[in-house]
């Protein structure tokens, strides 16, 4: 086909309305009505002799030629617009949204200190958090997300990747809990017959203590499940249920409840005690992706070495980077 022939705006066109599924939405995204939106539209069906989108009950659902054709013309946008960027970023003064794909483990531990920069330093840029909804390789690729935050063991060589601070778990209660009188730790009998309340982003009905616990001939109860660890504070301090979370969110929480912690009597696997960040190689060299990624890890620094004071049984060992029994 020759380009000489396309206005490479439908591109931008097709692009917005593979994101927004809407023609009002992708329009509002490009500065375009709904009308011209429309227009352009059907100027690429014509071109790509195909409906590209058919209206759906959920919105403008893409055919399988557009499915074909979005990562291809994302990343080609993508291309142009990084060659068309300033060869330095200025965060006083840059204009941007960037995107994370992440848990609100991250949101809840590092966007209180990325609000403080971003306020300081760069006051008209935006963040914004998505879920990860177990595609985040595809919101990567697709660049539905500039960065995904979470914990990984390995990680596609398209991606770069940053390792950031490694974590424990804890167990979380209201301070007259019953088990709260162990002075050090949770027998493992009384930590399994307890009554446990589970964080499961994904829905899954066990998590990775349920088959540490399996190894060991024992079960728990799960009371209750919840899709993020937020409610899990004030679920614990109104009901005899614990919560097992890890220890820098933990720290978190007891700044602002009243709550008991202590360590966990089993830790999770290795792969899922350290966070990492990761993004599309396309962008390791972006001066505005560079910028945020050297905040990310300032926010992760700083939290880990100011964002905890000793609460409740618990402190850190700031030589283990580990939490240990006071």
């Amino acid at each position: 086909m020759n380009l000489a022939g396309i206005d490479l705006n439908l591109l931008l066109v097709f692009d917005a309305v593979m994101k927004e599924r809407n023609a009002t939405r992708a329009g509002m995204a490009i500065g375009m009505s709904q009308p011209a939106v429309s227009n352009a539209l059907n100027r690429l069906r014509h071109i790509m002799k195909d409906d590209l989108f058919v209206r759906g009950p959920d919105g403008m659902r893409p055919t399988s030629r557009a499915q074909e054709l979005a990562n291809p013309i994302r990343h080609a946008l993508a291309e142009i617009e990084e060659a068309l960027n300033p060869a330095s970023f200025d965060p006083a003064n840059a204009e941007r949204t960037f995107v994370i794909a992440t848990t609100d483990y991250a949101s809840m531990t590092l966007m209180p200190y990325l609000a403080s920069y971003i306020s300081d330093e760069a006051p008209k840029v935006n963040i914004h958090t998505i879920p990860i909804q177990g595609r985040l390789y595809e919101k990567l690729d697709s660049q539905e997300a500039d960065f995904g935050i979470t914990a990984l063991s390995e990680t596609p060589e398209r991606f770069g990747r940053m390792d950031m601070h490694s974590d424990e778990f804890v167990v979380m209660m209201r301070p007259d809990h019953p088990l709260a009188r162990h002075k050090n730790s949770i027998p493992l009998e009384e930590y399994s017959a307890a009554r446990h309340l589970l964080v499961t982003p994904r829905g899954d009905a066990r998590g990775f203590m349920d088959e540490q616990l399996e190894k060991r001939g024992l079960k728990r109860q799960i009371s209750m499940t919840i899709n993020s660890f937020g409610p899990g504070p004030m679920i614990v301090m109104s009901s005899d249920l614990i919560l097992t979370i890890p220890s820098r969110m933990a720290g978190k929480c007891a700044q602002f409840f009243d709550l008991h912690i202590m360590p966990s009597p089993i830790q999770p696997p290795k792969e899922l005690t350290g966070g990492v960040m990761i993004w599309h190689n396309r962008l390791t060299n972006h001066p505005a992706h560079t910028w945020f990624r050297q905040l990310i890890k300032r926010a992760s620094d700083d939290f880990i070495q100011h964002g905890f004071e000793h609460y409740m049984n618990v402190s850190l060992d700031p030589n283990k980077d580990l939490l240990a029994s006071q």
